[in-house]
């Protein structure tokens, strides 16, 4: 990357541009618990080696790690330099870091005593990137709704009980080989409008789970049509995806109540980051 910022300095605007990226951001699910129950020492090479194997990854296919918030990690594509196909970049990462923290799980266990879980979610959208903050220090990153989006997507999986959460905008720039499922439409904290977020799926995944995929996109199908208790018989069949017992949740306590279907909508409002 350097190299090439050398040969065409122009490429590097400083003071920052407007830019659509497609951002990344994660987070270890309970990291703040398993950091009180290791010590200092131990928990230092913990993240120090988590954060190397998931920077690499990044760094890998062409993105740029923006920083790190503890255990938690901010990364774009396409910037400073352009990357046209960004928006497969970032997800084909996201699900090499997912697969790669599965491989690491018997050393994290070994070493560690523990077993880590990461959320990952995923937004392409325009922001301002460049170098922001004071004159005597300033940091390469973004700013913008769009990054906003990303890291509340990475909150949402906290609803679904997904690891990975991509939202339509990225989705879209997508060549259709890349398997995913829609998972909702949600209107996230700070938000009015519902956005509709996808699970990225392995190839292996989509493969060898295509027929509950299946199901559960005729459950999801219904559910949006106002059809809850039909969806909740489709979605009972799936007991162990996590998605679909998030559904069958929500579809128990709508019809306690009045259910009105001309007033109800499909959009899940989230109160949490």
């Amino acid at each position: 990357m350097i190299d090439q910022l050398v040969e065409n300095p122009a490429s590097l605007a400083i003071g920052g541009e407007r830019r659509e990226l497609s951002i990344f951001f994660s987070d270890i699910a309970g990291f703040t618990t398993i950091s009180e129950t290791i010590e200092p020492a131990k928990l230092v090479r913990l993240l120090n080696m988590f954060l190397s194997e998931m920077a690499a990854i990044i760094m890998q296919s062409g993105g740029t790690v923006d920083k790190y918030v503890g255990d938690a990690i901010v990364a774009f594509w396409n910037a400073p330099l352009p990357v046209p196909d960004h928006a497969q970049r970032g997800v084909r990462a996201a699900l090499a870091c997912q697969r790669r923290l599965t491989e690491l799980a018997p050393i994290f266990e070994k070493e560690f005593g523990v077993a880590l879980r990461m959320r990952i979610g995923l937004h392409t959208g325009l922001v301002n990137v460049g170098n922001f903050g004071s004159r005597n220090r300033f940091n390469y990153t973004m700013i913008g709704d769009a990054a906003n989006l990303a890291s509340r997507l990475e909150g949402a999986n906290k609803a679904f009980g997904t690891d990975i959460l991509a939202s339509a905008h990225t989705v879209q720039q997508l060549p259709r080989e890349m398997a995913r499922r829609k998972v909702a439409d949600i209107i996230v904290v700070g938000k009015t409008n519902a956005t509709s977020v996808y699970e990225p799926l392995t190839t292996e995944r989509m493969a060898s789970e295509e027929g509950r995929i299946t199901t559960f996109n005729e459950g999801l199908t219904l559910f949006e049509a106002g059809e809850l208790a039909r969806a909740k018989e489709v979605f009972a069949k799936l007991p162990n995806d996590s998605v679909a017992q998030r559904y069958i949740e929500r579809i128990i306590g709508e019809l306690k109540g009045p259910f009105q279907k001309e007033q109800w909508t499909a959009a899940w409002c989230l109160s949490e980051k």
